[in-house]
């Protein structure tokens, strides 16, 4: 079974606001070890859209198809084993299919915990959030992610991430193919239509079998069935890799014309300490102004208000706490956007 042993993230020193603790952890499986590391690659934060409901947040889909409500017992359950914004996601939306195109689902985390016992050996308090038409699933543990793609027998990692940046990603199309290794999916769903919410498409053979991964191969059937086939014939997925992520194009994140003067400081704030970064950029909630993200190693957030007053937060701090100092009022100075005078890039 995975072992995940909680550590907590230090802030590096050039942040102006302290993070939340994030816990961390590395991972341990048949004496293979993944140290924490440092996960900054180019990302599309194509942010789920947050809604205010008085101190309760929810992130929400751009499109859902609901197909079963999750009950309240099960939610009490899981609530304190899951990220921010997934209880008021099950209670507002259930369970059902994520976007147009049937790939991701949410899941029902009951009933997932009972079909996955005795066939997956997750680690004590996961939470199964999501699983793809491919089998994949989706699980939250001690502030990680764990991307579980049985049919490669592999587990990618996600760290440091909240949830609207897994909504995100689940949502940008550009992360289909790097990321989540969808295809043939979209093939399969032109043949045989969308998978049910507990089907899947399998290769057969198993890949792990030595069969092949092409179209020919991918038959419909149950979702957990398929899964303990698997796990009785090719063993337990062992950690792989961090989730790779596709770099976006600058300004792929469409905003609203209203948010364009705000954007264009942003930018004017990071070219002060960084040569042509690609920002994505972010619309706060409550018309708080946006938030331009420069994901890469020795980037970080630019969060712009109304009022063009700008903070700035290291990578290092999850979207939520800067958000949170930014609500509050903190701000960055001008000056400390130089480099010369020890400022943001320094």
């Amino acid at each position: 079974m995975l072992k995940i042993e909680s550590a907590e993230e230090r802030p590096p020193a050039q942040v102006d606001v302290i993070p939340r603790p994030m816990p961390l952890g590395r991972i341990r499986r048949g004496g293979l070890a993944v140290e924490p590391c440092d996960f900054r690659r180019g990302i599309e934060l194509n942010w789920g859209r947050i809604q205010e409901t008085g101190k309760a947040r929810m992130t929400t889909f751009r499109t859902f198809d609901p197909v079963a409500p999750i009950s309240e017992e099960t939610i009490t359950q899981f609530a304190g084993q899951v990220p921010d914004g997934v209880v008021e996601l099950w209670r507002a939306q259930g369970a059902g299919f994520v976007g147009d195109d049937g790939y991701f689902r949410v899941v029902d985390p009951a009933r997932a915990a009972s079909m996955f016992k005795g066939v997956l050996s997750l680690p004590e308090g996961s939470t199964v959030l999501f699983t793809t038409a491919l089998a994949d699933a989706v699980v939250s543990v001690n502030g990680l992610y764990l991307v579980v793609k049985s049919r490669f027998g592999a587990i990618d990692i996600v760290e440091r991430r909240s949830f609207d940046e897994i909504v995100g990603l689940i949502e940008d199309p550009a992360q289909r193919d790097v990321g989540w290794e969808w295809q043939p999916y979209p093939a399969a769903r032109d043949r045989d239509g969308v998978p049910g919410l507990e089907q899947c498409f399998g290769y057969v053979p198993l890949l792990a079998l030595g069969g092949s991964s092409n179209l020919d191969h991918l038959q419909l059937g149950g979702l957990y069935e398929h899964l303990a086939v698997i796990a009785q014939l090719a063993g337990q997925p062992q950690v792989r890799r961090l989730l790779p992520v596709a770099a976006a194009a600058d300004g792929a994140t469409a905003v609203t014309g209203g948010t364009d003067r705000l954007v264009e400081v942003g930018r004017n704030l990071f070219a002060m300490f960084t040569t042509d970064p690609v920002v994505n950029i972010v619309e706060l909630p409550g018309g708080l102004g946006v938030c331009l993200v420069h994901a890469v190693r020795g980037g970080g957030k630019i969060y712009v208000a109304p009022d063009e007053s700008a903070l700035f937060v290291g990578p290092a701090v999850d979207f939520d706490a800067g958000l949170g100092a930014f609500r509050d009022g903190v701000r960055t100075p001008i000056e400390k956007f130089d480099p010369s005078g020890g400022g943001a890039g320094a």
